[in-house]
């Protein structure tokens, strides 16, 4: 059965819509691990901060503090990629709208052209033809 172009062309709008959805499920899953991890940092500062009233040497103090360092930059490289994958999830939710659209525009075009032949077929069956005689 040969397909229509407007068949063939919804079909791809389709296939290019489950693609972004999927790829849309995998940010957010991806975005819900960088919450999980933010949340396990922030934890992680909050148990090493310094106590008041307790005595540190250098050493302790040095490396207490390097390794706060560390964890603030890791939470700021966490925000900044949850940051990133929020605007990438609100790309992909723009042109998933937009091939929804496209998609309605097709369904309607698919629709006129059904109509039209439709139309074509009434009329050839309502006209009479005359036969010459031999």
């Amino acid at each position: 059965m040969k397909k229509k172009k407007y068949e063939l062309l919804g079909l791809l709008k389709k296939i290019k819509k489950n693609k972004l959805t999927s790829n849309l499920n995998t940010l957010n899953l991806e975005k819900k691990k960088l919450e999980r991890i933010s949340d396990d940092i922030k934890e992680m500062l909050n148990q090493s901060a310094f106590n008041t009233g307790e005595i540190l040497n250098s050493a302790q103090l040095r490396q207490t503090s390097s390794f706060r360092v560390n964890l603030q930059e890791k939470l700021e490289i966490s925000s900044n990629r949850e940051l990133h994958l929020e605007k990438e999830m609100n790309d992909y939710l723009g042109e998933i709208s937009k091939i929804k659209k496209q998609r309605e525009k097709i369904d309607k075009k698919i629709k006129e052209e059904s109509l039209i032949i439709e139309k074509n077929n009434e009329l050839r069956e309502s006209q009479v033809f005359k036969t010459k005689p031999l």
